[in-house]
C-alpha cells in the first residue's frame, strides 16, 4: 500500500519511505508531511522498487532489514536502474543493531544513513540536505551535458568512465561504444607521435596536464583540440581517476596561421598601397613608420616624418583626431596640413598594433578633399532644396480646397491638408489609396470617373457636380503633368467647393426673376382689383334687386365663389410682389408657433385633423418680421391640414440644431398625407405650381421668399414613415444683437 500527499511547501520534492514497521512508517511519513514534502510509502523493498519505478520520487528512505527484498538489495536495484540511479537514498538502521549493514548499504549505493530512534529535526535536516545535494548534482550534470566543450572522466587504467554529449557528437558514437575504452583509442591518438608526455600514463606523477593535438571528428575532418587533464582525488588526496576537458580551437588555429601569413605580407602591402599609412607611438605620438604614399601626399620625406609627431600635421585648433583608444574607429573627415601649408581633408581608420615592442596605432588615411568640397556644394544645394520643398509644402497645405497628385490609375501620390481633412484620413494613410476608396460622396466619386476619361483621352477634363447628400457643389479639374521628362504619367486633381458661389448665382438669378415677377404680378393685381371690386358691387346690387327670384341663386352663388377666389388670388399676388422693408425684431419662436396653431384650429376642426405641437424649451429668439412670418407658419400648417386625411395628425416640431458649422432654430411641419412625388420636389417652390384643385400655387413660393428675406431656409421633403415634411430654418442671431 502507498499514499501520496502534496503540500504547498515542497510540491516538487516527493519522498518514498520503504519500511516494514508500520509505526516507523507512520512516524516518518507524518514528520515529512508536516515539513511540506509529498510522501509515498511502501512496506518492503520489492513493493518500494515497483513504486519508485512508477512514481520516480526525488528521494528514497529505506529500512535495512525487510522481508522479500532487504535494504541492501533495494539500493543495488535502484542504482542499477538508468532512470533512478541518481535518486539519493537514506538508510534507516537500528542503533547498535545493524550498523554494519548500514555501512554495507553505503557501499551498495546509499548516500547517508540515520540511526533509529532519531530526532525529528535530524530526519528533516538529512532529507533537506540530500535533496539540495541532489539538485546541485543534477545542475552540475546538466551543465556538463550541455557544455559545448568535450568533458570526460577516466579511471587509473586510462579507461573512459563518462563523456558528455559534445564528446559523443564529436566522436559520432553512443556512450556504450565509448565507456570502457581508452582515451587514446577513442580519439585515435598514437601517444608517441602526438607529443603527449610520458608521465600521463603514470598517475602518481600527474598533477595537471595540458596539450594541443589534432583529432579526427566523426565527419572525417581534422580538428585542433586544446586538452586539459586534471586528477580526481579522494578524501586521502590519492588519485582515483582523471577529469578531462577538450576544447575545439580549430578556428583559432586557422586565424593564427592566417595572421602569420598576414604579417609576412605586411611589409609589401604597407609599402605598395596607394593610400597613406603610418604607425605612431600611443604614448609619445611620434611617427614610427610611414609608407611611400604618405610621403607623396603630405610632401615630407621619410626621415622628416620619423622626426615628427602626429600633432605636426594637424591645425592646432582641431581636436586630437589621432588619439584614438578604440580598437577600430572610422573618423569623420578631418583637416590635415601638408609640408607646403595646404589643407587637405582625410578620413582615417585606426588599428591597435605592437610595433618594436611599443603600444602603437596603425592608421590608414584616405584623401577625400575633392569629395569634401563636392559634399559641401551638394549640402548647400540640398539645404536650398529642403527650403524650397518646405515652402512648397506650406503653400500646398495653405490652399483651402483639395489638391492631389494622382497617377492615371487613380492612385494618390501627394495630397494637401484640405484633401485629408475632407476625406477624414490622415496623411500617412491617404497615400497609396485609390480616389474611389475615399468614399461614395463627392467630389471623390466624380473624380474617379474623370480620371478614367483623362486616361482614355489624354487631355485635361473638368466638370461641376453636386453632392446630393451634403448639398455641396464641386468644381473638379484634372491636368496632366510631366514627371522625369515623360508626359502623361500623373495628373493634378483640384476640387473646389463652389457651393456658395452656385447658391449666390442661383439666388441672384432668382432675386432678379422674383423682383421682375413681383413687380409684374403686383401691377396686374392692382389693375384687376378695381374691376373686381366693381363686379362685386354690381353682384351685390343684383342680389338685392332680385332677392325674390330664387331661380337666379345658382348663378349668383357661382359668381360669388369665383369673385372670392379671384380676391384671394389678388391678395396673394399683392403679397408676393410686396417689397421687403427689413423691419426685423427679436421674437420667441414658441410664441409664433402657438399663435399660428391657434389661427389654424378652425380649419383643422373642419378637416377632422389633429394638431400636435412639440417645441423644445428655452429656444433662442430669432430676428423676424412678425406679420410676414406668421403667413409662413399659417400657410405651412394649413397646407399640411389640407393634405392629411380625416382623423390624421399634423405635427409641429421646433428645436435647436447644428449644420455646416452653423447653429439654427428649426421648425418642422409634418403631415400624414401621401407625401410629395419625387418629380415634384424640384418645382415645389415655383410660383403658380400646384397639384391641389383650386390652388393658386403661390403659397409655398411666398413662404420661401419670406424665409429668404429672413436669411433662413425652407426645405421640402418626405417623412420616412410617409407624409410630407416642410422644414423652416432660422439663423440664430449673434450675442449682443438686439
Amino acid at each position: 500500500m502507498h499514499q501520496t500527499e502534496i503540500s504547498n511547501g515542497h510540491e516538487d520534492n516527493s519522498v518514498l519511505i520503504v519500511n516494514d514497521e508500520p509505526d516507523q512508517l507512520t512516524l516518518m511519513g507524518t514528520l515529512l508531511h508536516k515539513a511540506g514534502y509529498s510522501v509515498l510509502t511502501a512496506e518492503d523493498g520489492l513493493e518500494g522498487l515497483t513504486l519508485a519505478r512508477r512514481e520516480r520520487p526525488d528521494l528514497v528512505i529505506s529500512d535495512v532489514t525487510m522481508p522479500r527484498m532487504n535494504g541492501l538489495e533495494f539500493c543495488r536495484e535502484i542504482r542499477a536502474d538508468s532512470e533512478l540511479k541518481t535518486v539519493p537514498i537514506l538508510l534507516v538502521t537500528a542503533l547498535q543493531k545493524d550498523t554494519e549493514s548500514a555501512v554495507a548499504g553505503l557501499q551498495a549505493g546509499a548516500d547517508d544513513y540515520l540511526e533509529f530512534p532519531f530526532d525529528s529535526a535530524r530526519l528533516v535536516a538529512k532529507v533537506s540536505r540530500l535533496l539540495e545535494r541532489s539538485r546541485l548534482e543534477a545542475s552540475y550534470r546538466d551543465l556538463v551535458e550541455q557544455a559545448s566543450d568535450m568533458i570526460f572522466t577516466q579511471d587509473l587504467a586510462g579507461r573512459l568512465t563518462s563523456i558528455n554529449l559534445a564528446g559523443q557528437k564529436f566522436l559520432g558514437r553512443k556512450p556504450e561504444e565509448i565507456i570502457g575504452n581508452s582515451f587514446f583509442g577513442v580519439f585515435g591518438i598514437i601517444p608517441e607521435t602526438n607529443g603527449f608526455a610520458g608521465s600521463f600514463g603514470r598517475p602518481q606523477e600527474v598533477s595537471e596536464f595540458r596539450h594541443q593535438f589534432v583529432a579526427r571528428s566523426a565527419t572525417g575532418e581534422d580538428h585542433w583540440l586544446d586538452l586539459i587533464i586534471s586528477p580526481i582525488k579522494d578524501k586521502l588526496e590519492e588519485t582515483i581517476g582523471f577529469r578531462g576537458l577538450a576544447r575545439d580551437i580549430t578556428e583559432r588555429k586557422r586565424f593564427e596561421e592566417a595572421l602569420r601569413d598576414s604579417e609576412e605580407r605586411y611589409r609589401l602591402l604597407f609599402e605598395s598601397t596607394p593610400q597613406p599609412i603610418w604607425v605612431y607611438n600611443e604614448d609619445t605620438l611620434a611617427f614610427l613608420a610611414v609608407n611611400e604614399a604618405a610621403t607623396r601626399i603630405y610632401g615630407y620625406t621619410r626621415d622628416e616624418f620619423l622626426s615628427m609627431t602626429i600633432n605636426d600635421i594637424r591645425p592646432q585648433e582641431d581636436i586630437p583626431t589621432l588619439m584614438i583608444k578604440n580598437d577600430l574607429v572610422i573618423s569623420s573627415p578631418w583637416r590635415h596640413r601638408t609640408r607646403t601649408g595646404k589643407t587637405i581633408y582625410v578620413e582615417m581608420s585606426s588599428h591597435p598594433v605592437v610595433f618594436d615592442g611599443k603600444n602603437s596605432k596603425l592608421v590608414i588615411v584616405n584623401d577625400v578633399t575633392e569629395r569634401k568640397l563636392l559634399d559641401e556644394k551638394q549640402q548647400r544645394l540640398h539645404t536650398s532644396l529642403q527650403q524650397s520643398a518646405m515652402e512648397w509644402r506650406q503653400t500646398f497645405n495653405a490652399i483651402d480646397f483639395p489638391v492631389l497628385i494622382v497617377d492615371l490609375a487613380g492612385t494618390i501620390k501627394r495630397s494637401n491638408l484640405a484633401a485629408e481633412q475632407i476625406a477624414g484620413i490622415e496623411a500617412e494613410q491617404i497615400l497609396g489609396k485609390l480616389i474611389g476608396q475615399l468614399g461614395e460622396n463627392q467630389p471623390w466619386k466624380k473624380s474617379a470617373e474623370l480620371i478614367e476619361d483623362m486616361r482614355a483621352n489624354q487631355a485635361p477634363v473638368s466638370e461641376e457636380v453636386k453632392d446630393e447628400t451634403t448639398g455641396k457643389t464641386w468644381a473638379i479639374t484634372l491636368y496632366l503633368i510631366n514627371e522625369f521628362g515623360s508626359a502623361g504619367e500623373r495628373a493634378i486633381l483640384i476640387a473646389q467647393d463652389i457651393t456658395k458661389r452656385v447658391e449666390l448665382e442661383a439666388s441672384l438669378r432668382q432675386s432678379e426673376m422674383m423682383s421682375l415677377l413681383g413687380s409684374l404680378v403686383a401691377g396686374v393685381a392692382h389693375e384687376v382689383r378695381n374691376p373686381l371690386f366693381g363686379i362685386s358691387s354690381i353682384l351685390d346690387a343684383f342680389e338685392t334687386r332680385f332677392s325674390d327670384r330664387t331661380e337666379y341663386l345658382r348663378y349668383t352663388n357661382v359668381l360669388r365663389d369665383e369673385i372670392g377666389r379671384l380676391t384671394i388670388l389678388m391678395e396673394e399676388l399683392l403679397e408676393y410682389g410686396k417689397p421687403f422693408r427689413g423691419e426685423l425684431y427679436l421674437v420667441s419662436l414658441e410664441e409664433m408657433i402657438a399663435r399660428s396653431v391657434r389661427a389654424c384650429m378652425p380649419a383643422s376642426n373642419v378637416a377632422q385633423v389633429s394638431l400636435v405641437s412639440n417645441v423644445e424649451d428655452s429656444l433662442p429668439k430669432i430676428r423676424i418680421d412678425r406679420r410676414r412670418l406668421s403667413k409662413v407658419f399659417v400657410n405651412l400648417i394649413e397646407n399640411a391640414i389640407q393634405h392629411s386625411p380625416p382623423q390624421g395628425t399634423v405635427v409641429i416640431e421646433a428645436q435647436k440644431i447644428s449644420d455646416a458649422n452653423n447653429d439654427w432654430v428649426q421648425c418642422a411641419i409634418r403631415d400624414s398625407g401621401k407625401g410629395i412625388l419625387d418629380e415634384d420636389l424640384p418645382k415645389i417652390f415655383e410660383p403658380f405650381f400646384s397639384k391641389r384643385r383650386g390652388g393658386t400655387g403661390l403659397g409655398l413660393a411666398i413662404a420661401q421668399r419670406i424665409m429668404q428675406e429672413h436669411g433662413g431656409k425652407l426645405i421640402a421633403g418626405n417623412n420616412p414613415e410617409g407624409g410630407a415634411c416642410m422644414i423652416a430654418r432660422f439663423p440664430i442671431p449673434a450675442e449682443g444683437d438686439s
